[in-house]
Order: C-alpha cells, then sequence, then structure tokens
C-alpha cells in the first residue's frame, strides 16, 4: 500500500492544534514550520538556571527580524541567556495532535540563525560546539518545576552533548566561519530522528533547544522547523 503523508503547514495564524481522523497505519504526519510567516504559537522557556535570576541570566525570547545580513526583511523565534550554570536550556515548545496508540519514527529538520564562530576557546567550553541543539517530542509538556532552588525542566532531553528520552542531538551552534574571522550571522541547517509512541489522547509536544556548557552569552534565531511522523 502507498504510503501516505499529511502535512500541517504553518501560516501566522496557525495554531497546529490539528485531530487527524481516519489516519491509517500507512500514514505520515508531517508539521512544517516556516517562522518568516509568524510564530504560529510557540512558546518560549529557560531551565538549569536557579530561581528568581531571570535578570541575571539576561534572559530573553521573542519573535524579531534577523540581523543583518539576514533580515530584517526576514523574521524569526530568537532566544538568549548567558549560561553561568554552566547546563542552560533554552527552548521552544509547542502542543500539536497526532493519531492515538501509534508508533513513529520521528524526523527532525531544523533551520536557525547563528553568528558563533567554529574552533574557538571559551568560558567552560566552545561558544558554537558546546551549546548543542536538541528536538524532540514527548507526551507531557516540557515544564519546569523548582528543585533545590533550580528550574528543571521535566522532559528528559539529556545532559548537555547526550539525548534524552523525549529529545535528540541534532548539532550544535556553531556557524562555517572561523575564531580567527569576524562573527557574522548565518543560516544552518540541522537533522535527525527518534522514536516516538503516543497515548490513547493522541496529544504531543514538540520542542527545539539549546544545552550549553559554553559559560557565556549564547543567542540563536529558530528560522524553520520540521517534523515527519513515519509509522514503525
Amino acid at each position: 500500500m502507498t504510503n501516505r503523508r499529511r502535512w500541517v503547514l504553518a501560516s501566522s495564524a496557525a495554531v497546529c492544534l490539528l485531530a487527524l481522523p481516519g489516519c491509517t497505519d500507512d500514514d505520515s504526519v508531517g508539521f512544517d514550520f516556516d517562522f518568516g510567516r509568524g510564530p504560529a504559537a510557540w512558546e518560549a522557556g529557560f531551565a538549569d538556571y536557579p530561581v528568581g535570576e531571570d535578570a541575571v541570566y539576561k534572559l530573553e525570547a521573542d519573535y524579531r527580524p534577523l540581523p543583518q545580513p539576514l533580515g530584517p526583511a526576514r523574521s524569526g523565534l530568537f532566544i538568549a541567556g548567558h549560561n553561568y550554570s554552566d547546563d542552560l536550556w533554552m527552548q521552544y515548545k509547542l502542543p500539536v495532535s497526532l493519531p492515538p496508540n501509534r508508533s513513529f519514527l520521528v524526523r527532525f529538520d531544523v533551520e536557525l540563525a547563528t553568528n558563533a564562530l567554529s574552533g574557538c576557546a571559551g568560558v567552560g567550553g566552545a561558544p558554537g560546539e558546546d551549546v548543542t541543539v536538541k528536538a524532540g517530542v514527548s507526551i507531557a509538556e516540557p515544564a519546569r518545576e523548582v528543585e533545590g532552588g533550580m528550574w528543571r525542566l521535566t522532559a528528559d532531553r539529556g545532559q548537555q552533548t547526550s539525548a534524552g528520552k523525549d529529545a535528540v542531538v541534532i548539532g550544535n551552534l556553531a556557524s562555517s566561519r572561523t575564531c580567527e574571522q569576524t562573527p557574522q550571522w548565518e543560516i544552518k541547517r540541522l537533522d535527525g530522528s527518534m522514536t516516538f509512541a503516543t497515548d490513547s489522547t493522541g496529544r504531543a509536544w514538540l520542542l527545539v533547544g539549546t544545552d550549553s556548557g559554553y559559560e557565556s552569552r549564547s543567542e540563536v534565531y529558530y528560522t524553520r522547523f520540521r517534523a515527519t511522523f513515519d509509522p514503525a
């Protein structure tokens, strides 16, 4: 039987909370978000830093035009923070609906803008290679809770360069420009895959974020996110 794919193309007005009646075991489901069209209701969040120190960590997240030479006509989901804790997690998340009680191979394709130079030494780690980018999907909301005076993520996204149950490593923020060159914003494309099984509700959460081992400021713009759920 021919495999069929259902794509959800997100625009500035799309929320991407869809029931998918009539899906068969041969159906693939895809979510494609071009953030140049709008933020599509993705929500930013931070974890692995002390409670009450948002200002100290200089946490920022919003939808804004890309910097030159990529913008300002093009926009993306911006997020930034200063990693004093040596483990700052910065993410975007969105709830979606999938066929219930199904197993999938999930393939992620993420496009982002970065100006982190490659091959540089930095405090605690490199500004490019030691800021790991992860994408994932979880049944429970990837929220945060207080543990020992720290904000901790409830989802299992792994630790820095390692993957977790709810997220896979897809790359890092290192650009094509080396440490001897002047930083310049550029587009970088990353991909990866993981397995995932829905429960009886079909409710799930997409997430994308950075897990930093670089003890200074990191900035990134997410410009596109695509997740393809193929029956496993």
